[in-house]
């Protein structure tokens, strides 16, 4: 009873304690994150680019009242998010019909193939909270993955995903530089690698938590110059000098395959930001539910077994992750359908085909509207400007850049991430009807720039998501990364490219990436290759080493001068990282003339 009565009054104190710390806390993040928006009630507000980052933040301040207008020079709103569609029989262009009687889509003979924004991972909440909000159909989870590697039979035989980070770890321990702990029976290779991987993981998250801290949206707070030293390096370096080196295989692909560079040469700080602990507690969550399901021959998908994987796996590895079932998964309706439903939705003023000759600011009057000027010679007012197109050319349109902006802007950088949708016949241990992984990934093809331009991933859509099963004029679409483009093709060189529509593709394709391609098809043995469309996107918009800091001089520097920069240049470029800076903004900005006398009490 005495011990009772202890533990009784020492969960009292806690749970007192708690919501004192969470109170005041709260309070003390709600007061600095109080600034004045820089704009007036009911502004008219300027919003240049109609890509993810546009069109949610349009939405985002017509809800708060103002007048958002989007300025696309393209016909299309969307950017990076292209979403082609194709008849699973006939191949030839479709549109997905939403029956009037049951809202439901057809998305199962009419196929969605994403030609840039592609996955989501159980991260990606701000994406989930748009597909369920404007009615989309739910995600699925594409099933298995062919991996091409050293670690295979043959350049052109693959393993599964298990297999492969299975046998890059063995080759590790092998090569002395994974150290195996005394008490680790070395006669069971599986337990050898589970134990890597589970210490590795519980490592970077221990890291993770020291170096960068809570993220409450998904850009990292400035670290302290003894923090940042610790990540001044590239983000294999960081895994090697970490004893982490068990991770290098899985992320050697899971960075490098999405197009946000090789992990040989992308700072640090750039993989922390993109692979949380969240993340990799999913992916652990996944390979326990995939381990038990094949062991015991029955789903773990049900709500008590998912809370059980996710305890043990936090036990495990630390951090902390929602319930995870699989990880990666894709919208049956593609990505290019959400932005023009918000757009829809909101009844949004766009105007297509927009284009701009000059942006002035005004900047020595601070009540002056900004002025754009259309070519034609129409001039429109606004009382604030959104830049959301890439900052790196800002300079050709916004006439009166601050050297600070010209500064920050001047160090950008960008990699190419071509996609192709093409015919071909099946891929032998890959795409062939007797192969279960409707997505490839040859991690050999993702080291160094040396491998610029080679074939390093592929995707099925059409077994994905209508279960196709022929072995002939498959339809995928492949990937090819360049981390420096202008040695390639100098028409690369220019990162302010899009494409108009998604039928005319980009005004100047590159020769040299399609050559590349169709080499690649050859070398690897696929037969009867015919291309329909290539997309060499200019992608990941990113401070090279010894500038990074620029995240956060950029994030200083919002609302100044009547402007707010975002988009993927002023972030990350995942959809879910420039969403979460949107979101990171509004909040950042949330006091207006309306809750000044709700707020002033507590606003600084």
């Amino acid at each position: 009873q005495h011990y009772t009565t202890l533990t009784y009054y020492a969960l009292d104190s806690m749970v007192a304690v708690l919501v004192t710390y969470f109170l005041l806390s709260g309070l003390s993040r709600f007061t600095a994150a109080a600034e004045p928006r820089p704009f007036p009630e009911n502004a008219r507000i300027a919003v240049v680019g109609g890509g993810p980052s546009g069109v949610h933040m349009a939405a985002k301040l017509q809800e708060s009242g103002h007048n958002p207008t989007i300025l696309e020079k393209t016909s299309r709103l969307g950017g990076k998010s292209l979403t082609l569609y194709r008849d699973i029989n006939t191949n030839e262009p479709c549109v997905q019909e939403t029956d009037t009687f049951t809202g439901i889509t057809n998305t199962e003979t009419c196929i969605a193939h994403e030609m840039g924004t592609c996955f989501l991972h159980n991260g990606y909440g701000a994406v989930r909270d748009l597909v369920a909000e404007y009615n989309l159909t739910p995600e699925i989870s594409p099933e298995g993955r062919a991996m091409f590697s050293q670690y295979a039979e043959d350049e052109f035989h693959s393993q599964e995903m298990g297999d492969f980070i299975t046998s890059s770890i063995e080759a590790q321990v092998e090569a002395g530089l994974i150290k195996v702990p005394w008490w680790v029976p070395s006669f069971s290779s599986t337990i050898v690698v589970m134990n890597a991987l589970l210490d590795s993981v519980s490592t970077y998250n221990k890291l993770h938590a020291e170096l960068v801290g809570d993220v409450e949206f998904s850009m990292p707070d400035e670290p302290s110059p003894e923090k940042f030293a610790r990540m001044d390096m590239t983000f294999e370096e960081f895994l090697l000098q970490n004893d982490m080196v068990a991770l290098n295989g899985f992320l050697s692909f899971a960075h490098a395959a999405q197009g946000y560079g090789y992990i040989s040469s992308i700072p640090a700080f750039y993989g922390l930001w993109w692979v949380s602990p969240e993340l990799l507690n999913g992916y652990i969550q996944m390979s326990m539910h995939q381990q038990i399901e094949e062991i015991c021959s029955w789903s773990t998908d049900n709500w008590f077994m998912k809370e059980f994987v996710r305890q043990i796996t936090k036990m495990f590895v630390g951090g902390d992750a929602a319930q995870v079932y699989r990880t990666t998964t894709m919208l049956p309706e593609g990505y290019g359908k959400i932005w023009p439903k918000i757009a829809d939705a909101h009844s949004l003023d766009v105007r297509f085909n927009t284009d701009i000759v000059s942006i002035d600011r005004q900047l020595s009057d601070t009540s002056a509207p900004v002025l754009i000027t259309l070519a034609g010679g129409e001039v429109l007012e606004f009382d604030f400007l959104v830049y959301t197109a890439p900052h790196a050319h800002s300079h050709k349109i916004v006439k009166d850049l601050h050297s600070d902006e010209t500064t920050i802007f001047d160090s950008l950088e960008s990699f190419v991430l071509a996609t192709t949708i093409y015919k071909s016949d099946a891929v032998a241990h890959y795409s062939t009807t007797d192969n279960k992984s409707p997505i490839m990934y040859n991690v050999d093809k993702m080291v160094n720039v040396e491998n610029d331009g080679e074939w390093y991933a592929d995707r099925n859509d059409m077994a994905i998501f209508g279960r196709s099963k022929k072995d002939l004029e498959q339809i995928r679409v492949g990937y090819q990364f360049y981390e420096a483009p202008c040695s390639a093709d100098t028409s690369l060189c220019d990162s302010d490219r899009f494409p108009n529509s998604a039928e005319e593709g980009f005004q100047e394709d590159s020769e040299n990436v399609m050559e590349e391609f169709l080499a690649e098809m050859e070398r690897q043995k696929v037969e009867n290759v015919s291309v329909e469309q290539q997309f060499a996107w200019p992608y990941f918009h990113h401070f090279p080493a010894g500038s990074t800091d620029n995240v956060w001089r950029l994030y200083d520097m919002q609302g100044q001068r009547k402007t707010w920069w975002i988009g993927a240049s002023a972030s990350f470029e995942s959809v879910h990282d420039v969403l979460n800076y949107n979101l990171q903004l509004l909040d950042r900005f949330s006091y207006t003339e309306e809750t000044k006398n709700l707020r002033g009490a507590t606003i600084k």
